[in-house]
């Protein structure tokens, strides 16, 4: 198989020629150059009002002002709430830039959208308060999800008009490093059906739906399956990932397993210790030789060519040895 063929396997739950690679295997467009998302590179305000500062310790990527709320009250969302205007962008040129160089017979083309559901929620109302409207102002909070979701779906039409994009991920990191920001339940409630109503469009249109979640999320991966996700990315290993694989393998593609937290994460980790990490992660998670991709860094340093180039490298030996009997 070509690495398209590869991954496509992958992402449909069956036996892979090699483990794949995040942003080696695949190719991303959309992502930080979403401007109206993200605000422009260097830092500033999105389509929403919100203003984005760029980071040094997160390889620049932008964080947001806290000082900037857009949404004092969620009750006053339909008043008060900006949407980007979709139409205003130049999508032709848009994607020729986004296409460039790019051949989408030989990989997979990833659409890849920043701030979903709960975290625009927080991004407008800010954090505590985004929390908090799930209790306050269900009704109200339950509407402005699904208004964020409708928001995505025009940003899903156009993508599949201009980029026609394979798969597409949509980012919202609902979970901290030892839990869930909010119960299942109340994700089930506020945000499941948002994103179900996100992926039902995809599918429609022509892709393959994808999730990107950090964190502690393992108890809401059953819903994310129900969602209508097939991969979830981002996996860490304060999850179960072998556990995940073995029992919701069947319906489930995991991106991840590199601690990135750990030791092999930091910026002083040695070559040989993320070399040591990337060979634990194939021989830990990659021995059932499907539903498993090997995404991992070392701060800040987003796209460390040591981890990605031994990660091809072993991807495949660690495939040829489970053929083997090994």
């Amino acid at each position: 198989m070509n690495k398209r063929e590869n991954y496509l396997a992958y992402l449909n739950h069956e036996q892979v020629d090699w483990i794949p690679t995040f942003a080696m295997d695949q190719y991303i467009v959309g992502s930080q150059l979403e401007y109206w998302e993200n605000g422009p590179v260097a830092g500033g305000a999105d389509g929403f009002g919100n203003v984005w500062i760029p980071t040094e310790s997160a390889n620049s990527q932008p964080a947001l002002d806290p000082n900037v709320i857009p949404l004092d009250d969620v009750c006053d969302w339909e008043d008060k709430v900006t949407f980007p205007d979709l139409d205003a962008i130049d999508w032709e040129e848009f994607a020729a830039q986004q296409l460039a160089g790019k051949d989408r017979d030989e990989r997979v083309i990833e659409y890849h959208t920043w701030n979903s559901v709960f975290l625009r929620l927080g991004h407008l109302l800010g954090f505590e308060e985004a929390l908090c409207a799930f209790f306050e102002e269900p009704e109200a909070t339950k509407a402005l999800c699904m208004a964020i979701a409708d928001y995505k779906v025009g940003i899903l039409e156009r993508a599949a008009k201009f980029l026609k994009p394979d798969a597409y991920v949509h980012y919202d990191d609902v979970a901290a490093a030892k839990s869930l920001f909010m119960s299942p339940e109340v994700y089930r409630e506020f945000i499941k059906p948002a994103h179900a109503r996100m992926n039902d469009a995809a599918k429609a249109l022509g892709m393959i739906p994808i999730i990107h979640i950090c964190g502690y999320c393992e108890d809401i991966l059953p819903d994310v399956i129900e969602e209508g996700s097939v991969c979830w990315q981002s996996a860490q290993p304060m999850n179960d990932i072998d556990r995940i694989i073995r029992e919701l393998g069947d319906d489930l593609a995991v991106m991840g397993g590199y601690d990135t937290q750990g030791p092999a994460g930091q910026e002083t980790a040695t070559d040989e210790m993320a070399i040591a990490e990337v060979h634990r992660c194939m021989d830990e998670y990659g021995k059932y030789g499907r539903c498993f991709g090997l995404q991992g860094y070392r701060l800040p340093n987003m796209r460390d060519m040591v981890i990605l180039e031994e990660s091809v490298r072993y991807g495949r030996e660690r495939i040829e040895r489970l053929r083997a009997g090994e």
